[in-house]
């Protein structure tokens, strides 16, 4: 049970069926027999579909024990929340957050950057002593700061008016559990303004850079995990979300919002998190260089 727990913690499944020692012995004894069911509802869709369903599977098993057999055996089905009660909107509000980020990474990085190009703003900057790598820099930090005070702010909004309720703040503040929210945000920050300006720096006018970059946006957010489970997506889908970096930043959240999750169930989002950024700051700075 130890480590079914933290496999429910960090993530690993859904639900724990804990059938009790001596099942078939009460089920031959005419008893009642009660299976325990813990469920992550954290996930507040696959709990939907998790509780009926194994309730069903109870009722059809004590109906084939009550045919085959003389036995009068009943199985019920007891399903137990491992975690408060979780609203919708709760398990949308990490989604929501990263949506926030590429909205700004859309804008600050790449809007900013083609807009600067067109006013010769950017020619302003390379008559300076600044080599390319320096600016590049400072345009990726400069939107980085602008992403995580809106994420910041969108946070404050979701505690204060949604009554978005995060294990790491609320009741008691952790600490480690804020740290790695934050490195989380930042980490993806990084990483999408990266990409966009990346994107970006080919762009001759802004209308044009604007028309392509916002269907990226939705294929991004919609195979993310960020308003369904990811283990409802069609194969096609599933494909998309496993190189899709805000699948990883969704995932990473909501084990550190809701689960109570520490380093080691988010190591490999912050994995696979650390290897985007690196590519798209690398690809951000050899664009730039040869785009201007």
């Amino acid at each position: 049970m130890d480590t079914a727990q933290q496999m429910l913690q960090k993530g690993l499944v859904k639900a724990i069926i804990h059938i009790p020692e001596g099942f078939d012995a009460s089920l031959s004894e005419n008893s009642k027999v009660i299976l325990t069911v813990t469920l992550d509802n954290t996930d507040p869709l696959s709990t939907a579909a998790i509780g009926p369903e194994i309730a069903k599977a109870s009722q059809q098993l004590s109906a084939l024990i009550q045919t085959s057999t003389a036995a009068g055996s009943n199985i019920d089905v007891d399903l137990e929340n491992n975690y408060r009660t979780f609203l919708y909107i709760e398990f949308m509000a990490p989604g929501t957050f990263v949506q926030a980020i590429m909205f700004v990474s859309i804008i600050a990085g790449g809007v900013q950057v083609v807009n600067d190009k067109e006013r010769g703003i950017i020619e302003g900057y390379l008559v300076t002593p600044l080599k390319k790598y320096e600016i590049i820099v400072g345009v990726l930090l400069a939107g980085v700061i602008k992403a995580l005070i809106s994420v910041i702010a969108l946070f404050f909004l979701a505690i204060t008016v949604i009554g978005v309720r995060p294990m790491s703040i609320w009741p008691t503040p952790d600490p480690i559990g804020i740290a790695l929210t934050m490195f989380t945000l930042f980490l993806t920050s990084l990483g999408l303004i990266a990409m966009m300006t990346a994107y970006a720096v080919r762009f001759s006018t802004a209308d044009i850079y604007r028309v392509s970059s916002f269907p990226i946006n939705l294929t991004l957010y919609y195979t993310s995990g960020a308003i369904y489970p990811l283990d409802g997506f069609p194969t096609w889908m599933k494909e998309i979300s496993v190189i899709n970096p805000e699948t990883y930043a969704v995932h990473a959240l909501r084990l550190l919002m809701y689960n109570g999750a520490g380093f080691v169930a988010v190591a490999g989002d912050f994995a696979f998190l650390g290897a985007f950024t690196c590519l798209m700051v690398t690809l951000s700075l050899l664009a730039f260089r040869r785009g201007l």
